[in-house]
């Protein structure tokens, strides 16, 4: 399919000189189609929303789900930190590859797409935001096209404790899919939890056959087809790994410290891979990950030192990392009730910090994309 577009000369008819002009004009060169969309698939969202309107021909390129995925596989330079304001009542939205290179960072103030209550944010895949209000429904949201679904309410056949949550997708299948682990802690006997899985597109939540290890964490961390979460209840923790696909659960080893008295560990994923962060009695350390589902495969990305780190915080958490090794730190203290970010280069041992303004809400990190929530 090729568009021509008219010169605008050969639509002015103001002189038999202009007329003559214009038909000896050569047409103005046109774009296959397959070049079209390659330039299209590398420009940003707004960008896009806009060439939407331009044109039938445009929105019908741009809403392509071929195209969408293709312009999701190109976003990756796109990735964004989502922070929540200190009342909750909104999200900024800071470009990452400003924290790391620019001395002022500009934000874009989001609007939550339900009424100012509280909520928490389970994570993001593919540019679409899970999000947890209090006592509602989750919602599902991509906040570059403004594009929001609330899923059924979780109706829970068993009294729970507390419910953890994880998002994640299926490329086998091509959907997306959000576990909940409702988490049973009351009674002598052993603790144990329930799954239920909604998949987007349907209307109900499936409950999984089986007891399952608690979820100690809010949301779950997703890699690769799986969704992750700590288990303490044996003599050493370990890593549940729940896949999205068959919808079983293994466990995995945590790395070995080598003697290091690690406690306060938390999981997080850095460049893709599950990652595991905590502190000594002298350390902050982060392990990694590099390949899935091996136990083997685990490596200490960085350690820092308390004298060393410059906010002497008790807790700090990796978010991000860019291209040249530094990574972008959360940390925290209970006690000073409050959080900053720091860029840690752990190649060179330095510091900077990007962000002087304190944030106490959520974060996470999400790419800019045209996924749609609705199904």
């Amino acid at each position: 399919m090729e568009e021509t577009l008219v010169p605008p000369s050969s639509l002015s008819s103001t002189s038999d000189h202009t007329n003559d002009v214009s038909l000896h004009s050569p047409p103005l060169p046109t774009l296959p189609l397959d070049l079209l969309s390659e330039i299209l698939c590398r420009l940003p969202v707004k960008l896009l929303l806009q060439l939407r309107c331009l044109c039938k021909f445009f929105n019908t390129l741009i809403s392509d789900s071929k195209f969408t995925k293709k312009h999701l596989h190109m976003s990756a330079n796109r990735h964004h930190l989502i922070l929540s304001s200190r009342d909750e009542s909104h999200l900024m939205s800071y470009p990452l590859h400003s924290i790391f290179n620019s001395v002022t960072i500009n934000a874009t103030k989001l609007h939550l797409p339900f009424k100012q209550q509280s909520y928490f944010i389970v994570g993001s895949c593919h540019g679409i935001l899970c999000l947890v209000p209090f006592r509602h429904p989750v919602v599902l949201w991509n906040p570059s096209i403004r594009n929001f679904t609330k899923l059924p309410s979780l109706e829970n056949p068993i009294k729970v404790s507390y419910t953890s949550y994880g998002f994640g997708y299926v490329p086998l299948t091509d959907n997306y899919k959000v576990v909940a682990v409702l988490n049973h802690l009351r009674g002598n006997g052993p603790y144990h939890a329930r799954i239920k899985v909604h998949t987007l597109g349907t209307n109900y939540w499936r409950m999984i056959e089986g007891n399952f290890p608690v979820a100690y964490d809010m949301s779950l961390k997703f890699v690769g087809c799986t969704l992750n979460w700590f288990v303490y209840s044996d003599p050493i923790y370990s890593v549940v790994s729940f896949n999205l696909v068959n919808e079983s659960h293994r466990k995995l080893l945590p790395p070995n410290f080598g003697g290091e008295d690690g406690y306060h560990v938390s999981l997080g994923v850095l460049r893709d891979c599950l990652c595991i962060y905590g502190r000594s009695s002298a350390f902050h350390i982060v392990w990694l990950m590099k390949e899935y589902g091996n136990e083997e495969s685990w490596i200490k990305l960085f350690c820092v030192s308390y004298r060393k780190y410059p906010f002497n915080y008790p807790h700090i958490k990796p978010i991000w990392i860019y291209e040249e090794d530094q990574v972008l730190m959360e940390c925290w203290s209970h006690l000073k009730q409050k959080k900053d970010y720091s860029v840690y280069g752990f190649k060179n041992g330095t510091f900077m910090i990007p962000m002087t303004k304190q944030i106490n809400g959520w974060n996470t990190v999400y790419v800019e994309s045209l996924v749609s929530p609705c199904f």
